[in-house]
């Protein structure tokens, strides 16, 4: 339970900091406030399971810059996919870079992937590591627990409204 607790504890924490990510892109960009999340919380689930994929897949790498230039590349094409995806199956764009210097197809841009690089190395270089120090703690007993009750509340949450 401990191991799916330190996951899930990761998971929320990239998922609000994407949340606030896109909430500044709003404000900056437009001006306004404007909730982009899925859900009725303030997290973005995109963003904790690319934390996830990015650890499955950089997890073991130490220098700073290739887990940069990696996250940055792995993030704009997993970005560049599934905008194609999303208007090929849905008819539908999610997500645009119009305006924005840098773009391509206003489907991705330097700046935006850039800015998921820098996420990424917040997420693996510092949460992570702080998450880890939590788990060795005396501390993890309380942390397990804590993030289940977090965990199923949040799932509670999110079913009363289906």
């Amino acid at each position: 339970m401990e191991k799916i607790s330190r996951y899930l504890l990761l998971f929320m924490a990239a998922s609000f900091i994407g949340w606030l990510y896109e909430i500044a892109c709003m404000k900056l960009i437009f001006g306004i406030y404007a909730d982009r999340g899925v859900l009725h919380l303030p997290l973005c689930p995109i963003y904790g399971f690319g934390l996830l994929i990015l650890m499955a897949l950089f997890g073991k790498v130490k220098s700073t810059f290739l887990l940069f230039a990696g996250s940055t590349l792995l993030t704009t094409g997993i970005e560049l996919s599934v905008s194609y995806i999303m208007e090929y199956v849905f008819h539908t764009s999610l997500w645009s870079y119009e305006g924005w210097p840098l773009n391509f197809q206003n489907r991705i841009s330097l700046i935006s992937s850039c800015i998921f690089g820098l996420m990424a190395l917040l997420n693996l270089k510092v949460i992570k590591p702080a998450a880890e120090k939590l788990y060795d703690s005396r501390y993890k007993k309380a942390a397990t627990i804590l993030v289940c009750v977090i965990s199923c509340v949040c799932i509670i949450w999110e079913l009363q409204f289906l």
